[in-house]
């Protein structure tokens, strides 16, 4: 799998596509910079009026839902179906679902639009209606114990899964697979789990198989994690160092 990843992560840098990102204001830019590193070209946007036009320039689309309010859900929902009228692939984070009840019924109205979704554990069981309640944003739950919900899931929405965790999973109704790779480090830096969703939907714009490009893209992603690891044990420097691991592509 290593040379699948490295070979996806240099065509991704040949390519450059654009990525459409609606997403929360904490992480805003540390997606922003991760996207750059790994080759990708990052646009932000919270205008319902641009929405259309951006969507039919971009390559692929991340909806994120952290940041929350009536207008961040009209705007997410909007996107979701022009991003099925477009044939555009879309990755949802379903930031938060299972804390609260308009958090896991906005991701459940987006999921009908979905490719894929990426989720902790405690969120992907929340949108397949197991009473899996979120520490905050965080997971309450191991991920192997979200594998049924997750395959649940896959099965009735016919979309990729992505379980964030110890051991990631990756699940579709016909695939699944198990990465053991990254580092605790992770769980210290605000927004780990959101950049990975806007690197899967880099990934996906240059692999046409939500399976394959979803598995490539976590597997880079905490091998990336690991090299980071290898050069600090603090989370600020983490970051730091993370960040320029997805850009030195040369060797993972």
């Amino acid at each position: 799998m290593i040379a699948e990843a490295m070979q996806a992560a240099r065509q991704l840098r040949q390519i450059n596509p654009l990525v459409l990102n609606l997403t929360n204001l904490v992480t805003m830019d540390f997606m922003a910079n991760a996207l750059l590193a790994l080759g990708a070209a990052p646009i932000m946007s919270m205008e319902i009026e641009e929405l259309s036009e951006l969507i039919a320039l971009a390559s692929s689309v991340n909806i994120n839902i952290g940041t929350l309010d009536d207008d961040f859900a009209k705007l997410s929902l909007e996107a979701a179906k022009l991003c099925k009228k477009l044939s555009k692939p879309l990755v949802l984070d379903p930031v938060g679902a299972g804390a609260s009840i308009a958090r896991t019924k906005l991701a459940r109205s987006i999921l009908p639009y979905t490719n894929i979704v990426r989720g902790n554990a405690s969120e992907i069981m929340a949108l397949a209606g197991y009473n899996a309640k979120t520490k905050g944003f965080d997971s309450t739950c191991k991920s192997m114990e979200a594998k049924v919900a997750a395959q649940e899931l896959a099965h009735e929405y016919n979309i990729t899964v992505i379980v964030s965790g110890e051991i990631d999973l990756v699940v579709t109704n016909e695939a699944y697979a198990e990465l053991a790779v990254g580092t605790p480090l992770m769980k210290l830096v605000t927004g780990m789990g959101c950049v990975l969703s806007a690197a899967v939907a880099a990934f996906r714009a240059v692999i046409a198989d939500d399976f394959t490009a979803s598995q490539l893209a976590t597997y880079y992603y905490g091998c990336c994690g690991e090299k980071a690891a290898a050069l600090t044990d603090k989370p600020g420097a983490f970051r730091q160092e993370f960040i320029n691991a997805l850009y030195d592509n040369s060797t993972i």
